[in-house]
């Protein structure tokens, strides 16, 4: 296929929509491993709301099923990072060390990851 026969903007829109699918078809997985009720009811909604269904937790159970898969992981280790995951729970998740999964993960900059202040001088 040649890339004049498709809109770059209809491809763009082709692969969001793909992702908002597959984000959809990873909750079916991730709540049956959590022993979920199914969705739309209270008890759904219940039940993430509770410590089995936190979203630390869920999210985890999504980036383990999704490496599994062989899925760009990045948007749900980044969730999971903001929800509080560390690199071990990431890496226990994905069969890698914290280590690896932070160098493999992590895209914070540099910068910010060093401890020293900007203005801060070393005395060693």
């Amino acid at each position: 296929m040649g890339e004049s026969a498709v809109s770059s903007s209809a491809i763009a829109d082709a692969a969001e929509l793909l992702t908002q699918k597959a984000d959809m078809l990873l909750e079916r997985p991730a709540d049956r491993m959590m022993a979920a009720p199914a969705p739309g009811p209270r008890a759904w909604y219940a039940h993430r709301s509770t410590a089995a269904g936190s979203v630390k937790e869920r999210l985890l159970v999504r980036i383990a099923i999704a490496h599994q898969a062989h899925f760009d992981l990045f948007e749900d280790i980044a969730r999971a990072r903001a929800a509080g995951a560390g690199w071990a729970e990431i890496g226990a998740a994905t069969s890698l060390t914290a280590h690896q999964a932070s160098k493999r993960w992590d895209t914070t900059p540099a910068a910010s990851r060093c401890r020293h202040e900007i203005g801060q001088l070393a005395i060693w």
